[in-house]
Parts: C-alpha cells; structure tokens; sequence
C-alpha cells in the first residue's frame, strides 16, 4: 500500500477538487448509459443489482482488447493467464486453476453470443465485431450454466439491424511487425430482413526474442435477422475462427539445486535447495527458450531420473480451429416472452508447446458441443419472473502427450463427455416502487465420463558416480539417451535408435529394458481409466434491491456456486469433487451532480470450500503424472470502488481502486519424492509421512496461511479523457495507469513466484472527422516498459527449471477506421 499511496493521493484529491469546483457549474456534460444484458434482460449498467464491468466497442478499441488476455483492463478483478499453448486460465479474486485440458473445467463461464463455451482453447480467437463485454464477479449459480464459481464473461457481438446498410473498415499496424485488418456490413433483405457481415485478421511476428509469442488468427461471422411476425423474431449466426502462431514460450529464469555443503546467499532459496540463476542473456525477460544462448543453457541441465543431458525442444505451434452455428428465437407470447437458443460447436487443437520447459506438449484434440438453453419472462402481479431450462453435451476425443525428457505421459482420449441438464427461476417481487426481493434458484445434474489411457513413459539411470571428488555418489548416465517427444507410443518408439535398444523396444506394463549405453533402464507403464461420475446441486441466490433515489442503488445478496468434478489420468487420484464458492455482497450504485459523477461500491466476502487445484506430481504407483484433486478452502473479502467523473464537457476522470483479502484456510496435499533426502520443491511448509508402496518419499505440503494466487492485496486504476479541437477535427487524448501490489503466479510458493508490485501506463490519441466518417487513434501500451510476469513455473524433472511467462512489453501503433 505504501506505494501505491503516492499515485492514489494527489489523483484522488485533484477528482475531489473537481467534483466540489464544477459542483454549481451546471455543465452539460453527462455520463453515457451502458446498456447491459447480464441478468437475461436488458437493463442499464448502473439498474442492475450484481457485481458485473461491462464496456462497449469504443471502449474496447481504447484499451487495445483484441482477445481475452487483456479483459483485466475492463475488470480489475480479472486476471487473465496464458497457459500452455492457446489455453486461457481465468481468475477473479484468486478463484480460478492455473492449468486446463481435455477433460477439467474453468472456474469461469466464458459466453459468446449467449453460448457457454465448454473448452478454454475456444476462448483465446479474436474478438470479432464485438457490440460490449461484461464481466461478472463472484459465483454465477442461477441464470447461468455451467462451472461459474469465479464469474462469467460474456462476449455480446454487434447485431443486424433492419433497414440500414451501413458498416465499417479498420486498419492496425504497430511494432513487432503487427496488422489488423477487419471489415463490417450491415445490409437489408426487404423490409423484415437483414443481414450482417463481418470479419478479422490479425498477425504480429511476437514480442519475445526467439519469436515466440507471435499470432497468426483470423474470424468470421455472418449472421441473418429476421421479425417473422409483430411477435416473432429470429437470428441465425455462423462463425469460424483459426487461431496459428507460436503461443508465449517461457523464459527461463535458473533452477533449484541441491545443497552440497552450505547454503548460498540468493535469496530466492527454499528449504533444501538452491537457487541457481541462468545467465542474464537467458533469464532477461522477454528472452524466450529458443534463442541460442536459452538452448545451450537448456541443454546444460541434467534431466532427472533418466540423469542424461536434454534433446533439444520441439517449435511451439498452435493449429487450432473453431466454427458454431447459434440460433435465437424470441416470441411474444401476450402473457410473457420465449427465448430459445440452441447451439452446436467443433473446436479441433492442434498445438505443440513446451511451457515450462518441456522438450514438447503436444495436444490434437476434437470437441463438440451442443447446447439448448429456453427461457420464459413473464410478470404475475408484483413478481417479474424468468423461467428456463438448460441442457449442454460434450464430447472430447484426441490425443495429449507431455514430454518432460526422463518421462512422458503419452495420453489417448478415446472419450470424455459430459452432460448437463439445468432448470432455473428467478422472482423479484416489487415490494414497492422503490424495493425488491429477488429469489432465484437453480438445479443443476451433471453427468460426466471418460474412457482414455495414460501410458508413462520412464527413463531410470541405474549408473553412480561421486557429485564431487570425495562426494557422496548419485546417479550419472552423461551421454545416454533421453525420451524423444511423440504424440503417441508409437510415433515415440520411431524414433528411438534401434542400437538404444539392443533387446528391443519395451511392451506397454512389461517391465524395463536397456536403454543406450549408459545404464539407463527405458519401461512404459500404463495408467487406463474408464470412469463415470455424476453430481446433483442446488444453488440459489436471495437479494434485496432499494432505490434510495432515481440514481442511487443500494443492494445486497447472497449467491452460492459450484463447478463439476472430474477425472485425472493418475493412480490414487482417479477422480476430484466438486468445488463450491458461497459469496456475500453489498453494493451501491450511484449517479451525482445531474449524472456527471458515477460513484459504486462493492463489499464482499467468499467462502471458497473444497477449491480444485490442478499440478504436476507423482502419482501412488511412482509415475510422473499431472492431475487435478480437492486440496483446500479459503476465505476471499475485500472492498472495489469505482468512479467516473465528468468534470466538464470534454473532461472525463476514471478511478478503480480494491482490497483484496485473500486467506488460505486450509490447503495442503502429498507430493512423492524419489528419497527422503529430497525435499519437496516448495515455499510451503512441509512434513514427512514415510514411504509409499512404490517406494516414494511422501512430503505433506501445507500451504495455509498463505495468500491465494494471483491476489493482490491492492489494485487500482486511474485515467483521464480529454477532448479538444486539432485544425477542425475531434481529438480526444487519454492516459491510463494501472497498478498491482505483490501476488503470488505459481502453484508452488517459492520465492521466485512472487511478482513485485508493478503500475503500467497506456496512452491513446484520438482523432475524428467532423461528418462521422472516419477515425485514427495513435496508441502506446505499457509505454514504460515494465517487465510483467503472468505465470512461473518449477519444472521438476528438468533439474527444478524455474521458468515465466510474461505479459506484453511496450507496444504502440495506429488504427484507422472508415465507416459508411
């Protein structure tokens, strides 16, 4: 807090200056309405009684939103990580997962058009045509489907509109060689027709080093609209989406060694071992694991327990392609409103990447999705009630392999499905005019299997020498072979020099074989899964609304969430709960000074009980595994404060600033380690339990007490709009600064997963023609440049490589736009 004060203090002051200067001025100026559709009606921003941030279009372009990663400008509570390949993991006020597949869920509802989209590969294409977003925090357990314990975001994009041929042009370019391109058009189809066209490119050459971090997408959507009566109307809606590139490769920051002797001086040391930094020319951020001086240090790190050198890393890829076609159908029926929206989705994957430092992850995977949601608003009296029914199947097949050198988890997806099938009401009762009780409630049956097989690959060094001259002795297989990375047992085993195997290639669960000349031992262990589960919950929501004026909103509600269990391919962690998250909220909402000062407030307080948490570890048979399993609750509170301040008619101040108590209750889990003389790689707390039947040392890891990840205790946001008059043109210049206190990125705790406080600034200049019909924005993002990591990672069998991600450098650029 102490540095964000000095930011906080004048800026606020100087608004509160403003406020009381230009209270008696009589300005014109006003706030604009943001019309939003969160509670399945269409209501303004500042009516609607739930935590929700929501910007337009205009909005968006300003704070440069292309894609998901940067929904945190619009949303505070937001955080946005990419994670390996084109995954997106999504937290809000540290409820969320850092890892997703096949077959595990987001904590968040990521809605495009008013579908739920079941795979978060689906969420990382272009925003394409896009009319607002909104973001909604905390637990989303009545109108919304599926697996909302952090919130939902909904993408709502730009619809038909009858009678109007109108659309626009946009062209971008800016550094790292970026440019976007897209077009819209709106054209009629006789009088009760119309349809609307639009599409994106978007590519850019990466902002790391190595290249890495480049994207390659493109977006389509065609949609018809069409009132087939004074009471019925109906939009089809086509999109297809590619999303290429190379995905963002990690830097590699050093790794965790043994203590021989003494500890050493670097304060990022845990427990037992080391800290060893890589080189600056590799650990600098924005480096990447590609570029030479990264590959010769990658290549200088003993793989473990194959204890050989590293085969070089495989080129990050990203392939991957989505399409869904969307209905809606609303009828009014006299005594109420029908919506239905059925949908069906394919996303297929193709993607290698090799975040944290795998030789390769390779993924190729299908899914498809059909979904069916019908809703019913009507009134009876004083009570406005929405009725409806959902019902979403999915069904993944494909193939995961993660090779990390000494092993690889070669997994075949034959099937993992799921159904669920959901009734829901909502009633807000108009006590008066002026007070409302709402009542919802939501019943939800889950339905969910898999049907695959993890075959492991393990490479065991059986040779010792000393660590050092009169040292004790380790194993020592140096020129041996390592596993070569391949999507299936198959493709691997091609691979292999047959002279590496000279009594041939193991059988899947037959026990080791020579492997090269060095004493490595190669075996293939199989881990197969043909499971079911099925869960069954109530959530509900009670609220009370008062309007203690026109423009001033009081609220406060009580919501509870849960998000579906599921499967690991790991022995003794077959399969996960459900997590839950129970949350309590007041808040405010209000307009002052003939509706130029916005002024809202949210207290709240979670309860996030039985919170799944996804890891890479060993599983009860000795095998390298990554799997997901309940291990922990934490108690969430805090406060969020918003301001928007028209202090003249081309004056316009914003403020954002939340506390964030984020407090692990209990959290903790076992992680095997080859010996009892090897620690458990983390900042928590640890206590030994014995030896497993596989011959494993089991270290209890307890992380209560900690702050949960990506929780910083203080955010805020502050920004100016100035509008003036450039040789006859509307010019408007904007200066944003962000800040984030100290949070922790990684699952394990150490040092090095602890991100300093960071404020980042943005700026745009505007300009606009006086008919309309064109515009230009200059924009620079992040123009100071600071180094912001999103996510670091302790790869163990790669000698504890740490590595991290980071968020964009400095970019900048322009756009221009054509509308007709």
């Amino acid at each position: 807090m102490k540095k964000i004060i000095p930011i906080l203090v004048p800026m606020l002051t100087a608004a509160s200056i403003s406020t009381l200067t230009h209270a008696q001025s009589g300005s014109g100026a006003v706030l604009e309405e943001v019309v939003i559709t969160a509670q399945r009606k269409s209501e303004s921003l500042q009516d609607a009684a739930i935590a929700v941030d929501a910007a337009g279009q205009m909005e968006l372009n300003r704070v440069g939103i292309t894609d998901a990663k940067g929904l945190s400008k619009i949303a505070p509570a937001l955080t946005v990580v990419s994670g390996g390949g084109a995954n997106n993991v999504f937290f809000v006020r540290g409820v969320g997962n850092f890892a997703v597949n096949a077959f595990t869920d987001s904590a968040l509802a990521f809605n495009i058009d008013n579908v739920f989209l079941g795979r978060p590969t689906s969420t990382s294409a272009s925003f394409l045509d896009v009319d607002r977003i909104e973001v909604l925090k905390g637990p989303q357990g009545t109108l919304y489907g599926r697996n909302a314990t952090a919130g939902a975001i909904n993408v709502i994009p730009v619809k038909p509109v009858l009678g109007e041929t109108s659309g626009d042009l946009s062209l971008r370019v800016g550094n790292y060689d970026t440019i976007e391109a897209s077009a819209a058009i709106n054209l009629p189809l006789g009088d009760k027709w119309a349809t609307r066209l639009a599409m994106t490119k978007v590519e850019d050459n990466g902002y790391n080093d190595d290249g890495t971090a480049a994207t390659d997408d493109m977006a389509f959507r065609g949609q018809v609209f069409g009132e087939l009566s004074d009471r019925v109307d109906l939009r089809l809606a086509f999109d297809y989406s590619t999303v290429k590139g190379t995905g963002n490769a990690p830097t590699y920051d050093g790794n965790y060694g043994f203590q021989f002797g003494s500890p050493s001086t670097n304060p990022n040391n845990i427990d037992g071992y080391n800290f060893n930094p890589a080189p600056d020319n590799v650990s600098d951020a924005y480096t990447g694991a590609l570029t030479s001086e990264a590959e010769a240090y990658y290549a200088s790190l003993p793989t473990t327990p194959a204890f050989t050198s590293p085969y070089p890393q495989r080129d990050p890829s990203i392939d991957n392609k989505n399409w869904g076609i969307t209905a809606e159908l609303n009828i009014d029926l006299g005594f109420g409103d029908l919506t239905v929206i059925p949908a069906y989705r394919e996303a297929e994957q193709d993607t290698v990447f090799i975040n944290p430092g795998f030789q390769a992850a390779i993924v190729q995977d299908d899914q498809e999705q059909t979904s069916l949601e019908v809703r019913f608003a009507t009134s009876t009296g004083p009570i406005d009630w929405i009725l409806g029914a959902y019902y979403f199947d999915e069904e993944v097949e494909g193939l995961a392999s993660y090779n990390q050198q000494s092993v690889q988890s070669t997994t075949t997806i034959n099937a993992s499905t799921s159904e669920s099938t959901a009734l829901f009401a909502r009633g807000t009762f108009n006590v008066t005019d002026e007070f409302r009780l709402v009542g919802a409630v939501r019943w939800t049956d889950d339905k969910k299997t898999f049907d695959g097989v993890a075959n492991s690959f393990l490479n065991l060094c059986t040779s010792y020498a000393p660590a050092f001259p009169g040292g004790p002795a380790i194993p020592n297989c140096a020129g041996g072979p390592a596993i070569p990375a391949g999507a299936t047992v198959e493709e691997t085993l091609a691979q292999i020099d047959p002279a590496d195997l000279p009594f041939g290639a193991p059988g899947i669960g037959t026990g080791p074989v020579p492997y090269g000349s060095a004493g490595n031992l190669l075996m293939i262990n199989p881990t197969p899964s043909d499971s079911s589960q099925t869960s069954e919950e109530i959530t509900y929501r009670i609220a009370a609304e008062y309007d203690i004026t026109p423009d001033s909103l009081l609220y406060i509600s009580y919501e509870t969430g849960y998000r579906s269990g599921g499967f690991s391919l790991a022995n003794g962690h077959e399969q996960y709960d459900p997590e839950f998250l129970d949350a309590f909220t007041l808040g405010s909402k209000n307009r002052f000074l003939d509706n130029r000062l916005q002024l809202n407030a949210e207290v709240f307080y979670w309860e996030y009980e039985d919170q799944q948490a996804s890891h890479l570890g060993i599983d009860t048979s000795g095998n390298n595994a990554f799997f997901t399993e309940n291990i922990g609750s934490s108690t969430i509170q805090g406060i969020e404060l918003d301001m928007i301040f028209m202090a003249t008619e081309s004056t316009r101040l914003r403020g954002n600033l939340q506390y964030l108590k984020n407090e692990i209750d209990e959290y903790s889990y076992i992680q095997p380690t080859p010996d009892p003389a090897v620690k458990a790689i983390t900042g928590c707390s640890t206590d030994y339990q014995g030896i497993s039947g596989a011959g494993n040392a089991l270290w209890e890891v307890d992380c209560a007490g900690k702050e949960g990840r990506n929780s910083p205790e203080w955010s805020a946001s502050l920004g100016i709009d100035q509008k003036f008059e450039i040789a006859g043109l509307q010019a408007t210049f904007s200066l944003d600064a962000r800040y984030r206190d100290e949070r922790w990125i990684g699952f394990e705790y150490t040092p090095k997963q602890r991100a300093d406080s960071v404020t980042t600034y943005d700026a745009t200049l505007g300009l606009e023609s006086g008919d309309g019909k064109w515009s230009a924005m200059a924009y620079a993002r992040n123009f100071t440049n600071e180094d912001v990591p999103s996510l670091t990672q302790v790869l163990g069998n790669m000698s504890n490589l740490v590595s991290t991600v980071y968020e964009p450098p400095r970019t900048y650029g322009v756009r221009f736009n054509y509308y007709f």
